[in-house]
């Protein structure tokens, strides 16, 4: 298996000379993405606590459906006992047999893929395994991905650190909890960061994803490479060896603060000189 960027820390919170930190929510069969904020970390926090989202990536992904053809897998979520709740307290729908479903459909449209045989009984041990919550369904499967990859990581929960602050207020929190001197970020959470005013602090630098999905065989398309899809897709086309390595290679770039501030202010200009066309 690939090796690990660097070694995991010990238990517990002790600050570090270089700690690199990363969080995410925990989402359902995360994309590869993810598993590169994890790898860069020695310490990554799953943010159990943070609010569900129905209909979002916290309860599906995409994969493929048939030949060609992407379409979303879904776990079902008892919407009246989970709307406006945070992840660790989504209940998952049981009233349908979607596990035996999932696992069905699966078998369909991956079953002749290189390395399905080898991934199917751990996905099924994980479908079977009954979770508390939909976060805890959701880490099941990242802690079992980690496991194919062989990274030994320090994974912490927000939920174990109580908090009144919202977003931009909260990571700064858990970062400083963590005795954090790198926070690697997901692209996306740059407009919320920015927007709030909490970033940039002077302790800390901010390095954000720019993740490009390298082409691989897919037995779903094998004349067009389609990304973006779950690890799963690649776990059962080409193994968990191959895929991590793919993982680590993802971004050529991070990109600091000031270079995340001069692209916002291009693609600005960008879109008000169309708006006036």
């Amino acid at each position: 298996m690939a090796g690990e960027r660097s070694e995991g820390v010990e238990n517990g919170l002790g600050a570090k000379a270089r700690m690199n930190v990363a969080m995410m929510q925990p989402t359902f069969l995360p994309w590869q993405g993810f598993f590169e904020l994890i790898y860069q970390s020695d310490i990554f926090i799953l943010l159990d606590d943070f609010q569900f989202s129905v209909q979002s990536y916290h309860q599906r992904n995409r994969l493929f459906s048939g030949p060609g053809k992407v379409d979303w897998y879904t776990v079902p979520v008892v919407k009246a006992r989970s709307f406006g709740l945070p992840l660790n307290a989504a209940c998952i729908d049981e009233s349908s047999h979607w596990r035996k479903k999932m696992l069905n459909r699966l078998r369909h449209n991956y079953g002749k893929a290189p390395f399905f045989n080898e991934i199917v009984p751990k996905v099924e041990g994980w479908l079977a395994d009954p979770a508390i919550s939909l976060a805890d369904h959701n880490m099941g499967f990242i802690r079992l991905v980690l496991e194919l990859f062989g990274w030994k990581k320090d994974i912490k929960f927000s939920s174990t650190y109580h908090s009144d602050l919202q977003r931009s207020g909260r990571v700064l929190e858990l970062l400083r909890l963590c005795g954090a001197t790198k926070y690697y970020a997901a692209n996306g959470s740059f407009g919320y960061m920015h927007e709030e005013g909490v970033f940039p602090v002077a302790d800390i630098e901010v390095l954000f994803q720019n993740f490009a999905p390298k082409r691989y065989p897919q037995v779903g398309s094998p004349d067009e490479f389609v990304p973006f899809l779950s690890v799963l897709d690649s776990l059962f086309n080409i193994g968990p060896e191959n895929s991590a390595q793919l993982i680590i290679k993802g971004t050529d770039e991070w990109r600091g603060w000031g270079q995340m501030c001069l692209i916002n202010r291009e693609g600005r200009k960008v879109m008000e000189s169309l708006e006036k066309k």
